[in-house]
């Protein structure tokens, strides 16, 4: 469809008729936000021919915010978007590209591409997050993040996915890639996505981690409270491994000394014992004397053996010495490293507190593939609340050996019990953890797992509450589901790094904008019903229904009114919207 006849189809003020009524009552609040505007301006240095590739990209956003479930569905669909002349117009398009034209643009996007869009997405978003922030603040909430990773299947026979690897996905083996997703609770929206990120299968990884925290926290503008304090606990027995280990270094390098010596020494040594011991023969011979046990041949005989010996095994145990001092100077080596990182570690810590004067409390919660020492360690050092499950099964199995026939189960849900367990240590984590046991009763029997709680500002949940907390964690867990169904990023749409990870943050700023958008949608409702009403608690229904229903456009004292048509899913619905989308300048 050309420029020209889009502009024919809505250039008059008669009704119009669009079968996505909410992609077009959406695009006037991306305008309203700006987002619109902001991808316009994204650099993307390609040749433009009949469509320019933000035109390109902005298409493909159109078609994650109508749940499609192939990128052809834009031309090919049952209600392809190419056709819908309003809603291209009120998102500034003068038409829409082919599929294959949007999905070589997307192929095409380097690195910086991807980052510019994202930065564009995040300006966007970032009222909505400031403005979740402080109400929580002012509510005196604490900041709830939840991290997880999104399983993203393809073809277990597919060799066009670059970088997909085989690993365990929820409940089988299959072949695909990670997306690291960090959610806020969110008092009017219920989540905030803050940050994700695309990667081959790696799911206990600390520096995954580490990007993730530090994501969420750039886009909050808020940190906690660092506890460098802490680092001491851990400089201490690293000094104490370094000081023992130089012991022993020095030790061999003593020992690599004294056969270098030897190795100088002893043929002389042997030269002059075998002149001694060929004289001593030679005068025990003429003499006729017998030689004894005792004698001076005898002593001489043992002396010139153990010379030669030792001359005989002085390269094997020199190459030993050798061996075991490059052994101990690497593992000094990495100790010292450790420490010094340490030290930058703790160094840093106090510099997030110098420049941060209004800390926040704020709680991670994670599921065990994330509960492993250095992962715990880290969080509880950057100052945050955790509640999480142990990683090891093993720290459930030595738990389970303290409890006896009489241990008192507290029930915490429908098959669920847990009994505490104080507080103790968890492998190499230095800092004391609070620890329950739980167990499920399921058809296959009793399953335990070990939750582990971190927090020092007094406050302790009572076992069920600790239960419903963590499992409240559900929210991203859901937002993974409904990032998989509704947004449909399984089956993905691209089998290009550029367009995998143009998807990745287009579904999760989609998952977002869907909410803010209803918000403010029903402040321009002027006919509701019970069921769209419902609608707009529901993504699904907002993107699979909404955006898929048809209604008429009538122009009103300089207003627009979508009036959904009688024969969709809500009949007699009206919303009220600027006027001004005709006048918009298109891409």
């Amino acid at each position: 469809m050309s420029h020209g006849s889009v502009a024919a189809q809505i250039g008059n003020s008669q009704p119009q008729f669009t079968e996505h009524a909410f992609l077009f009552a959406w695009a006037e609040f991306a305008h309203e936000i700006g987002l619109i505007q902001k991808l316009r301006q994204v650099p993307m240095p390609q040749k433009s021919v009949v469509h320019t590739p933000q035109a390109k990209a902005l298409a493909f956003l159109l078609g994650i915010l109508a749940g499609i479930t192939h990128l052809r569905d834009l031309n090919e669909g049952h209600h392809p978007l190419a056709h819908d002349a309003p809603v291209l117009r009120a998102w500034g398009l003068a038409s829409l590209a082919h599929y294959t034209g949007i999905s070589r643009t997307a192929a095409s996007l380097d690195e910086a591409t991807i980052a510019a869009i994202t930065d564009a997405l995040h300006e966007v978003s970032q009222p909505v997050i400031d403005q979740e922030v402080q109400a929580l603040l002012k509510e005196q909430l604490p900041l709830v993040l939840d991290l997880d990773l999104a399983p993203r299947r393809v073809s277990n026979t597919s060799t066009t996915y670059p970088g997909a690897e085989y690993s365990w996905q929820d409940d089988r083996v299959g072949l695909g890639y990670d997306a690291a997703l960090v959610a806020l609770t969110s008092l009017r929206y219920g989540r905030l996505l803050l940050a994700g990120f695309h990667y081959p299968r790696n799911p206990i990884a600390l520096p995954r981690l580490q990007k993730m925290i530090l994501a969420a926290e750039a886009r909050l503008g808020r940190r906690p409270k660092r506890r460098p304090q802490l680092i001491k606990k851990r400089l201490k027995p690293v000094r104490a491994k370094i000081k023992q280990r130089q012991r022993w270094l020095k030790a061999q390098l003593d020992r690599k000394r004294a056969l270098l010596d030897q190795l100088d020494s002893l043929p002389g040594e042997v030269g002059w014992l075998e002149e001694e011991v060929a004289a001593l023969e030679a005068s025990y011979q003429a003499e006729g004397r017998e030689v004894k046990p005792y004698s001076r041949l005898a002593q001489a005989r043992r002396r010139l053996a153990s010379a030669r010996k030792k001359l005989a095994q002085a390269p094997e145990r020199l190459q030993q010495a050798e061996q075991a001092v490059a052994t101990h100077q690497e593992r000094l080596d990495e100790l010292r490293a450790d420490y010094e990182a340490l030290k930058a570690h703790q160094a840093q810590l106090e510099a997030d507190n110098a420049a941060n004067p209004d800390p926040v409390k704020m709680i991670v919660r994670l599921d065990a593939g994330f509960g492993t020492d250095p992962n715990v360690t880290w969080l509880i050092e950057m100052g945050y609340i955790v509640y999480t499950k142990a990683f090891s099964v093993q720290v459930a199995a030595k738990l389970k050996a303290q409890v006896d026939p009489e241990t008192h189960w507290t029930r915490v849900g429908k098959n669920a019990e847990m009994v505490g367990c104080g507080e103790g240590t968890m492998g190499q984590c230095p800092y004391p953890l609070t620890m329950a046991l739980e167990r499920f009763h399921t058809p296959q029997g009793l399953k335990h797992s070990t939750l582990i709680a971190y927090r020092d500002d007094g406050l302790e949940l009572t076992l069920p509450a600790w239960f419903d907390f963590y499992n409240a964690r559900q929210i991203v867990e859901a937002g993974i589901k409904e990032g998989n169904v509704v947004f449909k990023m399984h089956p993905l749409k691209m089998r290009s790094r550029g367009g995998i990870a143009l998807q990745e943050q287009f579904s999760l700023f989609a998952a977002n904008f869907v909410r803010w958008a209803a918000v403010w949608l029903q402040e321009r409702i002027v006919h509701s019903t019970s069921a769209f009403d419902e609608a707009l608690t529901r993504v699904k229904k907002m993107v699979r229904i909404a955006a898929n229903t048809s209604a008429w456009l009538v122009e009103q004292e300089g207003d627009l009114l979508v009036k959904f048509d009688d024969s969709g899913a809500y009949p007699g619905v009206e919303l009220r919207l600027s006027g001004a989308w005709r006048a918009r300048p298109l891409l």
